[in-house]
């Protein structure tokens, strides 16, 4: 084999070689770039979730601690002018929460949305019945009133664990996803 022949397919070998390095190095970068952005929107969409979830959860346990104010000054008897502020506290409240849920519902997923819209008409449920015991006649002991409030606290109390319950899988399944795609 002539000496130019072989220097000639020598410094195609090189070329090659070095396109086929500067291809697969292109491509794997490229890989890389792909994988670090799958990973940062997975960050991203779950921390946009995570505030979604504490700006309902807020002011839902907000609501709930003015409704119970109001119910005892209720069952105190003397206490109606504070009973009235309490609802309108919680009637403020109500309105951050059902604010908060609309931007929940654009987060989801279905589940957590699902709870938290229990939460929201639990507390409603909670607030109606608390108004119609300050219309009550004798409403310090009004026993129908006291029972069923007594079932709202415990219903809200539930709905507000499992919408907590909820927030915290979607959260974890967020996490899951973003750990396997690091793989």
């Amino acid at each position: 084999m002539d000496q130019g022949i072989a220097a000639l397919l020598g410094a195609t070998v090189g070329v090659l070689g070095t396109v086929s390095a500067s291809a697969m190095s292109g491509w794997s970068s490229r890989q890389q770039i792909r994988a670090q952005a799958t990973v940062d929107h997975a960050q991203w969409r779950r921390q946009a979730r995570r505030d979604a979830y504490s700006a309902f959860l807020a002011p839902a346990h907000e609501t709930r601690n003015a409704l119970k104010r109001a119910a005892r000054a209720l069952i105190d008897g003397a206490e109606v002018e504070e009973a009235h502020r309490q609802l309108q506290a919680a009637h403020d409240t109500l309105g951050q929460a059902q604010a908060a849920w609309s931007a929940l519902a654009v987060e989801g997923p279905d589940s957590v949305e699902q709870a938290a819209n229990s939460v929201k008409t639990a507390l409603h449920s909670m607030h109606t019945t608390l108004l119609a015991w300050c219309d009550s006649p004798a409403h310090p002991h009004n026993v129908k009133f006291v029972e069923r409030h007594a079932v709202e606290v415990t219903s809200v109390s539930e709905r507000i664990t499992g919408f907590t319950t909820a927030a915290r899988a979607a959260l974890d399944e967020a996490t899951l996803a973003v750990d396997t795609s690091k793989k």
